[in-house]
C-alpha cells in the first residue's frame, strides 16, 4: 500500500504557495476545479472548489482552496514530515511567521516539533537520522 496524496484546505493559493513551495520546497504539480455536483457527492459542499497538487518524488498534498476565512478545526489530525535538519527548518518557519510548537521530551534528550500553517493544519516534524 502507498499513500497517493494527503488532502487539506487552505484559504488562498498565495498562502498555500507560501507554505508548500517557500517553506517545504515542494513544486506545484497541477491545478484543477471540482464541479459543484462532485463536491456535493464527495463532501456535501454545494459549490465548485479549486485544488492544487503540491509535491515531490516522495509525497503529494492536494490542497482545496476555500477562498474564505475558515480554519481547520480538528486539533489531533496531523501529517508527520521527516526532514534533514530540524533546527534550520525551525529558523525558516519562524522567520516566515508560522507557529512553531516545540516541546522537550521527558527523557531530556531532544524535543517534539509541530508547525501550524495559516489554515491551522498541523505538521509534526521529525529529523532523518
Amino acid at each position: 500500500m502507498k499513500i497517493e496524496h494527503l488532502a487539506l484546505g487552505y484559504n488562498s493559493e498565495k498562502e498555500a504557495d507560501r507554505f508548500f513551495i517557500n517553506l517545504l520546497g515542494l513544486k506545484k504539480i497541477r491545478s484543477k476545479s471540482v464541479s459543484p455536483d462532485l463536491m456535493k457527492n464527495f463532501f456535501n459542499m454545494n459549490r465548485s472548489y479549486n485544488f492544487i497538487t503540491y509535491g515531490n518524488q516522495y509525497l503529494n498534498f492536494e490542497v482545496f482552496i476555500t477562498d474564505d476565512m475558515s480554519k481547520a478545526n480538528d486539533i489531533f489530525t496531523h501529517t508527520c514530515l521527516m526532514i534533514e535538519n530540524r533546527d534550520k527548518f525551525i529558523e525558516k518557519a519562524v522567520s516566515m511567521g508560522f507557529e512553531v510548537i516545540k516541546v522537550p521530551r521527558k527523557e531530556g534528550i531532544g524535543y517534539y516539533l509541530f508547525i501550524k500553517d495559516s489554515f491551522h493544519n498541523l505538521y509534526e516534524i521529525t529529523e532523518k537520522s
